[in-house]
């Protein structure tokens, strides 16, 4: 028999787990997350007391999990009366660490999916767990279907706990009476009475002072998600069931950032495929010298290369290696020092200039070598010894090089122009996929990165609009370089079918260089550079940035 210990993301079931002799570690199989996280909220479909007491033991066996669960129930569902009494005294057994609110749907038909959100102890990461499974996933499996359990970006967990508040106050609390007074009713459903039965209910679960509508401003924020700042409330905010469990809300900026994080990847050049240089480094122990000697604090280095390629088409071949990553640096955006992250719309036009200029090197040296590495050194051989001889003499070496250095150069130079023939002349890239953590500590502050990047979306399309080289080499138009390019819907490309805005363009590039320049901390600052994105007027901008440079200022003298 195999035990299963699933490390997220995973789906379940686990073929293994249906085909058995395979088990779970954990039933539900997220086990070993609930039991490692501080917080737990979510809707669970029809609860029963088996997922009671799977909650009850994640509770007592973890002092430092609080729960907040919405258990959904649905005519002729598999919850009894006797499972929702065990619920209420879960909840009353555990005041302070668990809370429940039962929420009715009104058809037989109607049903809800089981989704938790779960934190770490150790990392702030953030899981979920979403699928058709009822009863906390304990309910029998059935063919076709299955669940995900991964770790989930913030602006997704920003969404569901918005959700979640919502439906909490729109659902009855576990303990008020008449909870467990719940109709049980058998499909079919029969007669009308047992329809009139069970609205009955679900009108007392919201009928009740337990019951408590949102307030228009939670309520907005939630229906308007997709706005990158919600809706604020006027005077107090209310406490809601994720702020009691100590669900941090996620910082308008914060969602937004992680957005745009969200619609790109970091881009690597990988350095192991890129071609050799086709010059090749000569050991100065061949000569007799050494590469380094020091004597106290002076040190002597001694670099020698040699070459069988004339210097204009080396240089060629040199200027069309390095325009890679000049082509990196055109579709992308700074992170860090040696950092750059592509857009996705972007990938497509980045590849199509790293095509031409692979077909460009590859021309190169096809046209130099001819298909024949042995000839192409045969023909200059007789040159390379004699220059290797007159470096000899000018080194004051008696005699001539001998044929085992000759050799092990012609060998060197063998080796690097086979892998050039042989190889793509542009090297791999990576994409990899990075996400946006608005914690921070002593030692770490994501801040920083991300002000770079906004900076650099900010900057771009005002250097573009103002370059008149911007395009020079290119195949790609200026136009479809700033539409892939534009992954903040920015202003001052909105609609715009004119390209003569450079006055506007240079005084929103000085307010980004003064913005960089600002003795202000990079959250803040990453707010003032989307202000320009957005649009806002400069003397708005600037009004702020000294607003908070007071506010910087009257921190520090205390």
């Amino acid at each position: 028999m195999t035990t299963l210990k699933p490390n997220a993301p995973f789906v379940w079931p686990d073929p293994q787990v249906l085909a058995e002799p395979s088990i779970y570690e954990h039933y539900p199989p997220f086990g070993a997350l609930a039991l490692g996280a501080t917080w737990l909220f979510g809707v669970v479909p029809a609860l029963t007391a088996r997922g009671v007491r799977v909650l009850g033991e994640w509770l007592d066996a973890s002092t430092a999990l609080k729960v907040s669960v919405i258990v959904v129930v649905y005519p002729a569902c598999a919850v009894s009366q006797s499972d929702l009494a065990e619920l209420q005294a879960l909840a009353r057994s555990h005041p302070d660490r668990f809370s429940a609110r039962i929420l009715a749907l009104e058809q037989v038909s109607d049903r809800s999916i089981n989704a938790l959100c779960l934190s770490s102890i150790d990392s702030d990461a953030i899981h979920m767990i979403v699928g058709p499974s009822e009863d906390l996933g304990l309910d029998p499996w059935k063919d076709g279907q299955f669940n995900l359990a991964f770790q989930a970006n913030p602006s997704l967990v920003e969404a569901f706990r918005c959700h979640f508040d919502w439906l909490w106050s729109r659902s009855g609390d576990v303990l008020m009476p008449g909870v467990t007074d719940m109709p049980e009713l058998a499909l079919p459903s029969g007669a009308m009475e047992a329809a009139v039965a069970w609205q009955t209910y679900r009108d007392e679960l919201q009928l009740t002072e337990a019951f408590q509508g949102m307030p228009d401003g939670e309520v907005q924020a939630v229906l308007d998600l997709g706005q990158a700042v919600p809706a604020s409330f006027e005077g107090d905010e209310p406490k809601s069931p994720t702020a009691r469990l100590g669900v941090k809300k996620l910082d308008p900026l914060a969602q937004l950032i992680g957005g745009l994080y969200a619609k790109g990847s970091l881009v690597t050049i990988n350095k192991r495929s890129k071609i050799p240089p086709l010059d090749a480094p000569l050991e100065p122990g061949l000569f007799g010298d050494r590469s380094e000697m020091r004597h106290g604090s002076v040190t002597r280095k001694v670099s020698m290369r040699i070459s069988v390629i004339d210097e204009k088409t080396l240089k060629d071949i040199d200027s069309r290696k390095k325009a890679v990553w000049a082509l990196v640096t055109r579709f992308s955006f700074g992170l860090a020092d040696g950092m750059r992250w592509m857009p996705s719309a972007a990938r497509g036009l980045f590849e199509a200039e790293l095509e031409q200029l692979n077909s460009e090197g590859q021309r190169l040296i096809s046209s130099l070598l001819k298909g024949n590495v042995d000839a192409f050194l045969a023909e200059r051989k007789d040159k390379l010894i004699a220059d290797l001889n007159t470096l000899h003499a000018d080194l004051g070496l008696p005699g001539k090089v001998t044929s085992d250095v000759i050799d092990a150069v012609l060998q060197s130079l063998k080796e690097r122009l086979n892998k050039a023939q042989s190889s793509s002349f542009i090297p791999e890239m990576s994409y990899s996929e990075i996400g946006f953590r608005a914690t921070e500590n002593d030692f770490a502050n994501p801040w920083g990165q991300a002000f770079t990047l906004l900076s650099d979306i900010a900057a771009y399309p005002r250097r573009a609009l103002t370059d008149g080289f911007f395009t020079r080499g290119l195949k790609s138009s200026r136009q479809d370089i700033l539409r892939a390019m534009n992954v903040a819907d920015d202003a001052l490309l909105r609609g715009t079918t004119k390209w003569d805005i450079e006055d506007r363009c240079d005084a929103e590039l000085d307010l980004v260089l003064r913005i960089q320049e600002a003795p202000i901390a990079s959250n803040h600052l990453c707010g003032l550079v989307w202000r320009i994105i957005q649009g806002t007027a400069i003397s708005t901008i600037e009004a702020e940035m000294e607003e908070l440079k007071r506010k910087q200022r009257e921190q520090g003298t205390d």
